[in-house]
């Protein structure tokens, strides 16, 4: 009797155990067809999603602006073609520029040829013309930066080699940007911006960089401007007024101010060190910085040396017991210059011309970038970043 009740009891656990075992495998194998399901759908969205990007990219027509006079041009030119072919993709189209067309020049054909993207390749001044006449336009620019020193590629984050460039200039990931510009206010043409993305400058640095010799710079590279350098040390002071309007829109006044370079930047590393260590290209502000020097080659050995501190110690304005040099500092939306005499002017590196009424402004978010990283929604081009789309289809 005994073992008859041990049998029941034994075989009813048994049953117990295989209905609950066969109800998990049941329930395991239910929800792993799910997910296979799931996995499908998700799989066919994918494919669709990039088909699409695969046949937008056909459609888009992609402007190269190259400098042909860069050492890599023609290399590059090369990789670029080979890199659209390999992916199936429209052969893109290349405008060279030339001395009596630049970046600028070059990049409005580009637009009214109906490019969906721009790509400014060659040094930084390549890249300001292009960016300069794009800005506002809804129309992204990449870069593809084969300069000396590619300063502007550095301060965003792009990569330096061709390849990676060529990947995120078509990955539709973008970035609007701010840029700055300046108005000749005594010129033939007092409407026209001259725009620039790094650090722009009136005064003595302008001098130094109009003095510096082109030749001996794609040899020697930023070397070449120590020689510019010292050859502008012996340049006088600039006297004038200028005013600047904060970031609370207030007017900041320096009347009758002596100085030797009045800078603005909207983005802040050079090499070595950082010119401006507070400039940002998102912050929808400029930061401008008014210098002078006194005692002589002292003066400019102790400036060197206050921003080489700054830059370390990432603490702006002049440094304590000093006064061989005077550093202003101070963020805005404008400024204007009104100068006893005409000054030169330099734009990322870029001597533009002479000017003793000068308006610089910011342009909030005016330049679309093309950079590696998207947006988590919809980036500034209307494109999801097929690396987003996954994402967004693992959370459903």
């Amino acid at each position: 009797m005994k073992d008859k009740k041990r049998h029941l009891l034994i075989s009813a656990i048994f049953k117990i155990g295989f209905f609950v075992f066969a109800f998990a495998a049941v329930s395991g194998a239910a929800k792993g067809l799910l997910n296979f399901a799931k996995k499908k759908r998700d799989e066919k969205e994918v494919r669709k999603r990039r088909i699409e990007i695969r046949e937008d990219d056909q459609s888009a027509d992609y402007a190269f602006i190259i400098n042909p006079s860069k050492p890599r041009a023609a290399k590059v030119e090369e990789t670029v073609r080979e890199f659209f072919a390999q992916r199936h993709m429209q052969p893109p189209v290349f405008i060279n520029t030339l001395i009596e067309k630049d970046g600028y020049a070059c990049a409005k054909e580009a637009l009214k040829r109906g490019a969906k993207v721009v790509v400014a390749c060659g040094g930084d001044g390549t890249v300001r013309t292009v960016g300069s006449a794009l800005c506002g336009s809804g129309v992204p620019m990449g870069v593809l930066p084969i300069g000396t020193a590619n300063l502007f590629a550095k301060n965003v984050g792009l990569p330096l080699d061709v390849k990676e460039s060529l990947r995120v200039v078509v990955s539709h990931g973008s970035k609007k940007i701010d840029m700055g510009s300046m108005r000749f206010l005594d010129s033939q043409d007092p409407d026209f911006k001259h725009r620039f993305l790094l650090i722009s400058g009136i005064g003595t640095d302008a001098e130094m960089i109009g003095l510096t010799n082109l030749s001996l710079k794609k040899y020697l590279g930023w070397g070449a401007y120590v020689i510019g350098g010292l050859k502008s040390i012996i340049t006088p002071h600039y006297v004038g007024d200028i005013s600047v309007e904060d970031e609370e829109k207030k007017i900041v006044r320096f009347s009758n101010v002596r100085f030797r370079s009045f800078l603005v930047g909207n983005c802040g590393k050079i090499p070595l060190l950082e010119l401006m260590p507070g400039a940002s290209y998102t912050d929808g502000v400029l930061d401008f910085k008014l210098l002078d020097t006194q005692k002589g080659l002292l003066g400019w050995a102790e400036l060197i040396s206050g921003l080489f501190y700054e830059s370390k110690s990432k603490r702006s304005g002049t440094p304590p017991l000093n006064d061989a040099f005077t550093m202003r500092e101070i963020k805005g939306l404008e400024a204007s210059l009104n100068l006893r005499e005409k000054a030169p002017v330099e734009l990322d590196g870029d001597v533009v011309g002479k000017s003793s009424k000068i308006l610089v402004e910011v342009e909030k978010q005016a330049l679309i970038l093309r950079v590696p990283e998207g947006s988590q929604e919809v980036d500034a081009t209307g494109f999801i970043p097929l690396g987003d789309l996954r994402k967004n289809l693992k959370q459903d």
